[in-house]
């Protein structure tokens, strides 16, 4: 076997071996940061939606995605933009959700096509250079309206939404850098397969494919229908493959190539002194659990106004007088309960609930106050939060979780009633909350993963000192 032989060899196994190093390493983090951009992407509605920025889109939820895609960037009415930047940040959001549930993210199904169709959909909102100057009319708007938050005087959203547009373009440049990297993997696996489903053929005559690049080009061209299937013929591509494998400087381009494809290993030391600060991880979980402040302060808003309707229409002159002697007589409100249909979202199951709802609308209101209050660095609640063992951290985490869990499952079928109890005359009145459910399914879930994260960590770290790295 003379040496470019044992070099396409050597490239295919190269090849195989960095796809299966994608599938099982970076292309979940491409996954992740897709879903992370989901999660911020969510709060950052929230904030300008509460702050009546834009409005929501009434036909979020009734809209189909079948492909992946960049969003409306049409020129609209400067009278029209709360509703036209709502809408769009709205068929953004659905886009995350479709690539983030129904998008393969393998090397197998991330060909050339569809990592165009990401690119120009990561793109088409650059989160790491919005500005007023933009060609880009979302990007210009979305500036505007940035700039116009961090005019106002409220100091948390402003916080908020500073934090949240960083993360926003770390994220951004991270999957751009991502694709990048997938995009330029695809060439070199591209190219292993008609290595190894042309060239290593036994029909193909290397020989004369070194004759010349055009004969080799035509030999290719000849086998590929027969064994590419319905991949393309890329010119480009099989002019590089041609000089690497018959080339004048076929060996240098093959160790060039060789190189590039190596995966880099880190040892267990390395893996020690770059570890993740585990205090900082749970913190953060910490930080993203507190930025549902503004979806629960949300809710609590909304919930009060569709009781209030639910009240008026029940007000009747019997009611009125009911209430007139509670007051005269100074006794407490009888707790108005809601019979709810709850479905459990892992059993699919139904059961009946008894929700006292001025219970449930102040246990919101409480939690909204103390999200809000460890949702930054600065604030006491955090910092507090923060000069505590990861251990208690940790659980103050789980309870909160469990606990939103919980809220989450009812939110829906309180939704539902609302809706279902509400007259003809007074449906328009009640504010749905499907939104804020999302935003709050999210945001729960980065939190979840962060705190999964940690444990992983802690448990790596456990190991290492178990086998005597004393600095994990």
């Amino acid at each position: 076997m003379d040496s470019n032989e044992n070099f396409s060899e050597q490239i295919i196994e190269a090849v195989e071996a960095k796809a299966a190093w994608f599938d099982s390493s970076e292309l979940p983090k491409l996954l992740e940061a897709f879903r992370n951009i989901k999660g911020y992407v969510t709060n950052f509605v929230s904030i300008l939606t509460r702050k009546g920025f834009i409005q929501d889109d009434p036909y979020k939820h009734e809209k189909k995605i079948s492909s992946v895609g960049p969003i409306d960037d049409s020129p609209f009415l400067e009278t029209e933009r709360a509703t036209a930047i709502g809408t769009r940040l709205s068929d953004y959001d659905n886009m995350l959700d479709f690539i983030c549930s129904y998008v393969k993210f393998t090397v197998d199904s991330l060909q050339m096509d569809t990592i165009k169709k990401l690119v120009a959909f990561n793109n088409c909102i650059p989160w790491g250079s919005l500005s007023n100057t933009s060609p880009k009319q979302i990007s210009k708007s979305l500036s505007e309206i940035i700039n116009s938050v961090k005019n106002s005087t409220d100091t948390m959203s402003i916080s908020m939404m500073n934090d949240i547009l960083s993360l926003l373009s770390k994220e951004y440049s991270a999957i751009n850098d991502y694709l990048k990297n997938i995009a330029d993997f695809q060439r070199e696996n591209y190219k292993a397969l008609v290595r190894k489903n042309i060239i290593e053929l036994d029909d193909f005559d290397k020989e004369q494919a070194k004759s010349s690049t055009s004969n080799a080009i035509a030999m290719i061209r000849k086998f590929f229908p027969q064994t590419m299937g319905k991949k393309p013929f890329y010119n480009e591509l099989i002019t590089e493959l041609v000089a690497e494998e018959f080339g004048p400087n076929a060996e240098a381009l093959s160790l060039k190539l060789l190189s590039k494809l190596e995966i880099k290993s880190n040892t267990a030391k390395q893996k020690v002194s770059n570890a993740p600060d585990a205090h900082e991880m749970i913190m953060e979980a910490v930080r993203i659990l507190g930025s549902t402040s503004s979806q629960f302060e949300v809710i609590k808003q909304k919930l009060v106004e569709n009781k209030t309707t639910l009240d008026n229409q029940q007000n009747s002159f019997f009611h009125q007088l009911k209430a007139a002697i509670r007051k005269a007589f100074g006794l407490r409100e009888k707790p108005t309960e809601y019979k709810l249909t709850v479905t459990e979202t892992v059993t699919h199951t139904t059961r009946t609930e008894i929700v006292r709802i001025q219970e449930f609308i102040a246990d919101i209101e409480k939690r909204s106050r103390v999200y809000s209050a460890i949702a930054l660095r600065k604030n006491a609640g955090y910092m507090k939060l923060d000069q505590l063992p990861d251990t208690k951290i940790l659980e103050f985490v789980n309870k909160q979780l469990s606990e939103c869990q919980k809220i989450l499952v009812l939110l829906p079928s309180l939704d539902t009633y609302f809706k279902s109890s509400a007259s003809a005359m007074n449906g328009s009145k009640i504010r749905g909350i499907k939104i804020e459910i999302s935003a709050l399914k999210g945001i729960l879930h980065k939190a979840n993963q962060q705190k999964a994260d940690f444990a992983a960590i802690s448990e790596e770290k456990a190991q290492l000192q178990k086998l005597g790295f004393r600095n994990a």
